[in-house]
């Protein structure tokens, strides 16, 4: 009986010990866990401090009288401030590298992950993160494809030209250009590809610029009664008071309509055709969710945008909800100083000739941009040759740093 009493207690001390020797091995593994799951946490931390420190390095660029040292301590302080509050990242340095030609401000950090459990699983993992800052104030944005979802935002075909000397030409999804085409612009950037002949040789890969202007208010009042066809043809001569339009406008032949300075707001279809001729200057036109331009055949086009007032700045706006097409195909559209936005819609353009060359300057932002056939899409940017305010967000007001990389 003794004899069975003692096996019995042997058989649970070995068990127990087996149960203990298991849990070795098994307790370091859930401490290795636990430990892969803080450095990966660590190293996220320290690659949002580098990016603040970037993004301040980038917002002195712009500063002329701050040389590269004042940057640097900038943007150092900045990163070290952040990782200050973080007990688990030790022995931080940081190296700034500054971009004058490309306005860019590179931030990079090494440190080492500080192990919660004394080097019992781990012994102080190196870190290494990177981040590059770059400010637009050298090179305004002129046109900004904004959708994010089509694989090609920005189709550019058979012998058509963007031009846009010194300006920021950028894609939130992708570039085509084929045939005969090309691009000339002081950059090009796209988030997913950029193909054909682009000139300088284009960035992808770049972040996303979101919408400047999704807050824009552009409501109106809606119309009594239901819109009205109104033809101009002939040699008349029509002066449009700013205001709603509850009439869609059809111009022909040689007519003219020259809207007054101000908002107008359009409930109908404006459309060009034959010799007709539109004149604007202080003025915006915006358009209802489910009406566009047209400006076909040899319509002749001069507008100049708001110069005060809330929508200082802007030529042409719609909403997000608009998917119409805004078609260009005279070859007379001379001048479109100004902003076009139209933000849920597509700008066609497939005039032969230059388009918008007489314009101090431009600025499109759309949600899709084609040009076909053979014209050239002229973008300048003589701000201070015109007396209409730039909108904060584009041009060269849209200085404000951002994240490339």
């Amino acid at each position: 009986m003794f004899d069975q009493l003692s096996n019995k207690k042997s058989r649970r001390g070995n068990i127990t010990l087996i149960t203990a020797l298991a849990l070795v091995p098994l307790s370091y593994a859930v401490l290795c866990g636990v430990e892969i799951a803080g450095i990966a946490q660590s190293k996220a931390r320290l690659q949002g401090a580098v990016d603040a420190g970037a993004l301040a390095g980038a917002g002195e660029l712009s500063v002329s009288t701050l040389g590269d040292d004042g940057i640097k301590s900038t943007a150092i302080a900045l990163a070290t401030n952040e990782v200050s509050a973080m007990p688990d990242i030790a022995n931080p340095s940081f190296t700034v590298d500054i971009d004058r030609n490309g306005g860019t401000v590179s931030v990079t950090a090494r440190a080492q992950f500080q192990s919660m459990f004394s080097g019992l699983v781990t012994n102080k993992t190196p870190l290494t993160v990177t981040s590059t800052a770059e400010t637009l104030s050298k090179t305004p944005l002129c046109v900004l494809q904004i959708d994010q979802a089509a694989p090609i935002g920005a189709n550019v075909t058979d012998r058509s030209v963007i031009r846009a000397p010194g300006c920021l030409v950028q894609s939130n999804s992708g570039i085509s250009v084929v045939n005969l085409a090309h691009i000339e612009a002081g950059a090009v950037q796209a988030v997913k590809t950029a193909t054909g002949a682009i000139s300088p040789a284009p960035s992808v890969g770049a972040l996303p610029i979101e919408d400047p202007f999704v807050d824009l208010d552009l409501t109106s009042p809606n119309c009594v009664n239901a819109l009205e066809n109104v033809v101009h043809s002939g040699n008349a001569m029509i002066s449009l008071p700013a205001g709603v339009h509850c009439e869609n406008y059809k111009v022909t032949g040689n007519a003219t309509l020259i809207l007054e300075p101000g908002e107008h707001y359009f409930k109908g279809q404006l459309e060009f055709n034959g010799n007709s001729k539109l004149r604007g200057d202080d003025v915006v036109l915006i358009f209802d969710p489910d009406r566009a331009f047209s400006f076909d055949q040899k319509a002749d086009i001069e507008l100049t945008a708001r110069k005060s007032g809330p929508l200082a700045g802007f030529l042409i706006a719609t909403g997000r909800n608009n998917t119409k097409r805004f078609t260009i195909s005279s070859s007379k559209v001379r001048e479109l100083l100004g902003t076009i936005y139209i933000p849920g819609s597509e700008l066609y353009v497939s005039s032969s000739g230059n388009v918008a060359q007489d314009s101090a300057w431009s600025v499109i932002v759309a949600k899709s941009i084609t040009l076909a056939n053979n014209p050239v899409l002229v973008i300048n940017k003589n701000y201070a040759g015109s007396n209409v305010p730039v909108p904060e967000g584009v041009g060269p007001s849209s200085g404000v740093p951002r994240l490339a990389r």
